[in-house]
């Protein structure tokens, strides 16, 4: 007498159609290309918060420095970027006969736009050529900066009292 075999396990021998194949593939292709866009939107996250702590760090830096020596401190908006002047001692005291400078600079990547707007406006404008001062008080005005790689940006407000950043808000097309 002859074992009854069902008819799928006769097919499992003869291994998968090409349309179970063709699926599978499509399935997995669409899998990967989701991953792909997601992580498109991290990095391009991932080069706005570049500067911008970078931003925050200098302005705390300003702050701290101004209380400390009492003196106003100054940071630059450039083309390529912002930049700090400091004293080349690490605690910011002058010494005797201590005249040495350094300058710190922060580079933005060359396709990465930097704009601000002022406390009281409505527009950002381009950021070359402003400054952003930190009184002796170690009080600045309260500034926000918007930061523009392709259709991407991050927009922060720093602190007027401590530089930190207060407030942030964040556009990557395609997340929600």
């Amino acid at each position: 007498m002859r074992p009854l075999v069902s008819s799928t396990a006769r097919r499992g021998a003869q291994g998968f159609t090409l349309l179970e194949i063709s699926i599978v593939l499509f399935i997995m292709v669409l899998l990967v290309g989701l991953c792909i866009y997601s992580f498109g939107g991290l990095t391009a996250e991932r080069e706005l918060r570049k500067p911008v702590s970078e931003l925050q760090r200098m302005t705390m830096e300003a702050v701290r420095r101004a209380t400390l020596q009492e003196k106003p401190q100054v940071i630059l908006f450039e083309p390529t970027g912002f930049a700090i002047r400091y004293r080349q001692d690490p605690d910011g005291l002058r010494q005797k006969d201590d005249d040495e400078y350094y300058i710190r600079r922060v580079k933005i990547p060359p396709a990465m736009k930097l704009t601000l707007r002022r406390w009281g406006s409505e527009k950002f404008v381009p950021s070359p050529g402003q400054r952003l001062i930190v009184a002796a008080s170690g009080l600045c005005e309260p500034l926000t900066a918007r930061f523009e790689l392709g259709s991407s940006w991050l927009e922060v407000t720093v602190d007027p009292l401590s530089g930190r950043v207060i407030d942030e808000g964040l556009h990557i097309p395609g997340d929600s």
